[in-house]
């Protein structure tokens, strides 16, 4: 990567991921240095970890002011685990990578979506997840994060693919195991949508979205190039701009 360009370190699932995402879009539009680090399918804690890693080596040769950092947060319910000897697991729900790394060549990482049949993750969707557990665990990768770019002086914005802080499943942030961590985030850092998905539904329509996709079986669409365009132009460049990042 060039000296004397800001790199912009985007973490995320498949919303980021894609090769026409919003992070694609913001390169472009903003002249950056891209290091993207998002996977389709991954969760929140490996987002979080995959931020605390790059930022940390970026520091190794970059200023502080040449790095910015985007992080589209994933579904609350999506997991993962760290093993010794991940040879031992098959991917048998074909997904992108499973195991996956981290660090670079260091494939320890189990990686669990509800709607996989692999024997590991029904054995944790049936017996040990719970929406309140998952939830205070994506809260805690949130102000993780959150506290890690802050204390290195780093520039930020956060958002959500779709709106997973909606507060659904019986008032779900007054439960006061959730609300206590949940008061801790800064919103102010989030993009001032719902969602990235809400966003471009509600102001793209159809032209937003290729064709269904049905996304772990949630009925979600994923933006097509025009909706991350959109998207990029209209919320995250004016927020860029106003919070001077």
């Amino acid at each position: 990567m060039e000296a004397n360009k800001k790199t912009l370190i985007s973490s995320g699932c498949s919303f980021t991921h894609q090769p026409w995402s919003w992070a694609y879009k913001l390169q472009e539009l903003n002249g950056y240095e891209l290091l993207n680090v998002s996977m389709p399918c991954q969760g929140n804690n490996i987002i979080a970890q995959k931020v605390l890693y790059n930022v940390t080596e970026q520091l190794k040769t970059k200023n502080k002011e040449d790095i910015i950092v985007g992080v589209m947060w994933s579904g609350v319910d999506r997991h993962d685990f760290y093993m010794y000897d991940s040879t031992k697991l098959e991917n048998i729900d074909g997904w992108e990578e499973n195991p996956t790394d981290i660090i670079k060549g260091r494939k320890n990482w189990i990686i669990m979506n509800s709607n996989w049949n692999n024997p590991i993750a029904t054995l944790w969707y049936q017996n040990f997840h719970t929406y309140v557990g998952a939830m205070i665990d994506t809260l805690k990768n949130v102000l993780l994060t959150q506290l890690f770019l802050e204390k290195n002086n780093i520039k930020y914005f956060m958002t959500t693919y779709i709106n997973i802080f909606d507060n659904i499943n019986n008032d779900i942030f007054s439960n006061p195991e959730v609300e206590y961590i949940y008061k801790m985030i800064n919103f102010n850092t989030f993009l001032p949508v719902d969602g990235c998905y809400e966003w471009v539904r509600d102001n793209c329509k159809n032209l937003g979205f290729n064709e269904v996709d049905l996304n772990a079986g949630m009925g979600i669409f994923h933006p097509n190039d025009y909706g991350h365009k959109m998207f990029t132009e209209n919320v995250i460049i004016p927020f860029l701009n106003e919070n001077k990042c």
